[in-house]
């Protein structure tokens, strides 16, 4: 049956995607089908017919690739763009949902912090960078991990990359050097580790977290817990994290900027 009002043939849609079933059917055969048509009043039945194509073979592979990884106007898709362009960097520390987008300094834990984000990207990264306000007067470096998160806790488990960088000095270091390879999923949801190598004092560029009155009286000048922190293992990262250690936390998150 043809779709309400519609010609009954079909020029484009159905001519080139005739003897294919949905299950084998690709996202890149229906951008082929879709990227000639011109959005107008007389390609309309096979505008219907497009999305209804598309519907149907995300109905029957289970996944919604194409409305929600390929291209899309809003949500987390748009952060992508930021991936791809030269020189342009990605704060994960003030990205939604997870970041707060409030600037501050503030200084670095010996414990190892935990920041949940979802990548806007998918490949490797090439660079971190950290904006260093006031110096390490002696060696300290600032080690920032990556790691994978529990299908079903959520929670930080193994550790995929990391790399150091120097708190000896102030403004904006760049490290493109990583033991590990930092691969990342887009929309896959990760932890970025933090802390500092000794017990020196040193100032970072960073995320503030906003202030808000706890539960009850003992806890009314607290502010918000906004991510976690590991009570096992002061002044590096753990390969694997016990989750037994971990607790919420405070501490303001340092701005870590990422280049794919």
């Amino acid at each position: 049956m043809p779709l309400p009002d519609a010609d009954k043939k079909s020029p484009r849609v159905y001519t080139l995607s005739q003897n294919t079933d949905l299950e084998n059917i690709a996202f890149a055969t229906i951008q082929s089908i879709g990227q000639p048509i011109n959005i107008e009043e007389m390609n309309e039945d096979e505008l219907r017919r497009l999305v209804l194509v598309n519907l149907a073979r995300l109905s029957v592979k289970g996944e919604w690739e194409g409305l929600l990884d390929a291209g899309g106007g809003g949500g987390l898709n748009q952060l992508g763009i930021l991936g791809g362009s030269t020189y342009d960097t990605w704060d994960l520390s003030v990205a939604a949902p997870y970041g707060i987008a409030l600037r501050d300094t503030d200084s670095v834990d010996d414990e190892p912090c935990f920041q949940p984000f979802l990548a806007p990207n998918t490949g490797t990264i090439d660079a971190v960078t950290i904006g260093v306000s006031s110096a390490a007067a002696s060696t300290c470096n600032l080690k920032i991990g990556f790691y994978n998160a529990d299908e079903t806790t959520g929670l930080p488990t193994t550790i995929i990359a990391s790399c150091d960088i120097d708190l000896t000095s102030t403004g904006d270091i760049r490290q493109t050097s990583f033991t590990g390879t930092p691969s990342l999923t887009k929309n896959t949801l990760y932890y970025a580790a933090y802390c500092r190598s000794t017990s020196v004092a040193a100032t970072v560029r960073s995320a503030k977290s906003s202030y808000a009155p706890g539960a009850g009286p003992t806890n009314s000048t607290e502010d918000t817990k906004t991510h976690l922190e590991l009570q096992s293992s002061n002044n590096t990262l753990p390969s694997t994290v016990t989750a037994s250690d971990l607790e919420t936390t405070n501490s303001e998150c340092p701005s870590i900027l990422l280049e794919w």
